[in-house]
Order: C-alpha cells, then sequence, then structure tokens
C-alpha cells in the first residue's frame, strides 16, 4: 500500500475494495442496500461507485429497482464481462491455459502435452506459444487483459518469486514471472500449484460456504494449500503445506528415494509418479498380476486392475490410501480445518481409492462430539488449478492492486 494507515487514501481504498467485493458477490445490488450493509453514508457509496463505473470501469449501472415509496433504487453490478485474465496451469505432463472474463467464464482453452525431459526454456517456449494462440483464439482487445496467473510445481519463495526447487521438473532457481512479464507487458502472478488450486477452490467452489479447510493435491506430486479464515497461509518465506515431502514412518517403507533427495516421502508412495514406480518395481514379485500384460503402467491403467481384483494394483492403492489417510489426519490434528478438499489427478482412480482414504482419516482424526471435520472431493476437478491462477489475478483486481 501507497498510504499510510489512518490516510484519508488509505481508508478511500478500503472502502472501495469493500464496496466492489460486496457487488461481486451480490450479482446486482442497489445503491442503498450497498449503504445499509456497508455502513459507509449515501454520500461516500455514491462517490466510490461513480468511481468504479467510470474511472476503473469494474462495475456497471444495470437498471432502476422497484420503488417502494420514494425514488427508485439504483442497481449496480460487478463489471466482468469485458475485462480478462489469463490462467496458466503449467504441469509436469502437460500445460493447460485459459482465458476468461472476471466473471470466471472461460473464453478459450487450449491444453499442450510435454515431454518429462524437456527443460524450463522449451516449456517456457511452449506457454509463450500456447498463450499467443489463446489470444488470437478468443479475439479479444490484449489491453483489456489484467494479468496472467500461473500455478507450478516447486518451491516458491514469494519474497522473490524465484521457484528454488521444483522436485517435480527438477528446476533449480528459476523465474517464471520476468520473462512473461517482459513478453506480454502485462503483471504476472506465480505461485505453487496446490496453494493455487485452493485459491481456486476458495474463489470458485466451497469458498462460498467455507473459509478454513486444506486442499490436498494428489497428481504427479503431492502438495497443499492451506485456507485460513478466507486467506492463504504461506508460511515464513511462501513454502507450506509440503505434504508430499514428509517421510514415511512405517516398517514396510522400503528407503525409496525421492525427487527432493530425501527418502521415504508420502510422495513416493502415494502420488501418481509413486504408484506407477512402485508398481513397475513390483512386478517382478507378482508373474500372475495383470499389470504384467499392460504396455503401458501408468496410474490410471493401475486403478483399472485394481478395480478389477489385481493383487498388486490394489495393494499399492490401498498403500497409498492408508499413507494419505494417516497424512491428512496429521495436518487436520495440528491446524484444526473446518474441512479437507481432495484434488488432483490421482483422485480420480475411484471410489474404491477415495473410501479407504476417508476410513484411515476418520481413524486417526482426533474426534470430540462436537466435531466433524469434513473430507470432500473438490467441485473444481482438472479445472482446480487453472482457474486458481484466474483467480491470483483477480484477487488483485479486487484489491485494487493492478
Amino acid at each position: 500500500m501507497n498510504h499510510p494507515k489512518g490516510s484519508a487514501e488509505y481508508i478511500n481504498r478500503l472502502n472501495k475494495i469493500k464496496v466492489l467485493n460486496l457487488i461481486r458477490e451480490s450479482g446486482s445490488i442497489s445503491r442503498a442496500e450497498i449503504v445499509k450493509q456497508t455502513g459507509l453514508s449515501a454520500p461516500t457509496i455514491t462517490r466510490i461507485v461513480d468511481s468504479l463505473i467510470n474511472k476503473e470501469k469494474l462495475t456497471s449501472q444495470v437498471g432502476i429497482g422497484e420503488s417502494k415509496g420514494g425514488r427508485p433504487p439504483v442497481i449496480v453490478q460487478f463489471n466482468g464481462e469485458d475485462n480478462y485474465v489469463i490462467g496458466i496451469d503449467w504441469g509436469r505432463t502437460h500445460i493447460y491455459g485459459v482465458i476468461s472474463n472476471l466473471n470466471g467464464n472461460s473464453l478459450a482453452k487450449l491444453d499442450v502435452r510435454t515431454e518429462v525431459g524437456d527443460g524450463f526454456e522449451t516449456d517456457l517456449k511452449r506457454v509463450i506459444s500456447l498463450i499467443e494462440k489463446l489470444l488470437h483464439k478468443s479475439k479479444i482487445d490484449k489491453r483489456k487483459v489484467y494479468g496472467i496467473g500461473v500455478a507450478a510445481a516447486g518451491f516458491i519463495n514469494k519474497k522473490t518469486d524465484i521457484i528454488e526447487y521444483s522436485p517435480n521438473f527438477k528446476w533449480k532457481d528459476v523465474d517464471i514471472k520476468k520473462p512473461l512479464k517482459e513478453f506480454f507487458n502485462v503483471p504476472v502472478i506465480v505461485d505453487n500449484v496446490s496453494r493455487v488450486m485452493a485459491k481456486g477452490e476458495l474463489m470458485y467452489g466451497i469458498g462460498d460456504r467455507c473459509k478454513d479447510f486444506i486442499f490436498i493435491n494428489i497428481g504427479y506430486g503431492i502438495g497443499s494449500g492451506i485456507i485460513m479464515n478466507g486467506q492463504a497461509f504461506y508460511g515464513f518465506d511462501g513454502m507450506a503445506g509440503e505434504i508430499g515431502h514428509n517421510r514415511i514412518s512405517d516398517s514396510s517403507a522400503g528407503g525409496l528415494q525421492c525427487s527432493c533427495g530425501k527418502k521415504d516421502c508420502l510422495e513416493c508412495y502415494s502420488s501418481g509418479r509413486g504408484i506407477a514406480e512402485m508398481a513397475m518395481d513390483k512386478l517382478k514379485f507378482y508373474p500372475n498380476s495383470s499389470l504384467n500384460k499392460l504396455e503401458k503402467i501408468s496410474t490410471q491403467t493401475i486403478a483399472i486392475e485394481a478395480h478389477k481384483g489385481d493383487e498388486l494394483a490394489l495393494y499399492i492403492f490401498n498403500q497409498a490410501a492408508d499413507y494419505l489417510g494417516l497424512a491428512i489426519a496429521s495436518v487436520a490434528n495440528i491446524l484444526n480445518p473446518a474441512a479437507i478438499v481432495l484434488g488432483g489427478k490421482v483422485m480420480k482412480s475411484g471410489s474404491f481409492f477415495t473410501e479407504r482414504i476417508r476410513t484411515v482419516f476418520n481413524r486417526e482424526i482426533i474426534q470430540q462430539p462436537n466435531r466433524n471435520i469434513e473430507l470432500l472431493q473438490s467441485q473444481l476437478g482438472n479445472e482446480a488449478a487453472v482457474k486458481g491462477a484466474v483467480s491470483l489475478i483477480l484477487n488483485e483486481v479486487l484489491n485494487f492492486r493492478v
């Protein structure tokens, strides 16, 4: 903030944020109702709403309401249709991008595959090309793009915006923000993919009824995003939520090497990468397993065979679920959220996997008569990361920081 707390400019900015967010959340609302709900004076509301309509162009007048004896109320609504955001889900095996308006409606989507062995520069070129194709496909005015939000896996230092290390990508000290900002000349915000998915869920999913939850992202790797009182929790330097790199303490843990450099991390046993690698390592001990007949072993194909009752496939998924249930319960016991939200591609494996996680979770969670921490599936599915990336910029718009 550029203005000292308590100054007229500071107070005006806070009031404008309050009014804009109320208008957006209400859908449409009269100026009189804004006065009533905010407690601000009618002249203050008139001044703020006029500015939002004529200067920032983030709201518009949409009509006159029904009179109840006095002057008919003027109705305003959030002007999200003609302003745009680009969201990028920069994954290990694919890059998914959307152009969305500020109402969260997607105008164009593109998904490109990546190769595991490709480096940062190669993937960066793919991202730039994807964004250019999105702009061309949507035919929008580039000047109306507020910014680009990016979800990426890795340990992102929020003080520097540098990805200090990404176990999934093998990146070290990578700066995503600078090249994209220079190329497209718009604000760019980069954050850890699991936290971004949690932000997406907050703005477009469970957030309409719950402001305290932990999003568990079970995909190629495993991470979590922590939402407390409607705000993302970052920790000291932005690396909070790395649940996937906590060590499994179990007699059956086999000393597996994790991509982060440690051994026996949760990711080694319960992530998409870990499940597939575990299956390939165990095949020689299960000669009759149907997995031996597959041309390609992946988390998806292992899940299919587990559904059919294959002994090895069931063993691997049950072990993955058991470790996840324990880890999630431990986090819940420490942070006491209202809910746990499960997301990521591995959570599409089937109800047998989800219910096994739930059983272990309920067994390990601290139980009290009036305490019920919900264990939920993500409402956004594969869109969680990219919608969260959109929300990174939208949140800046709603707080007048871009």
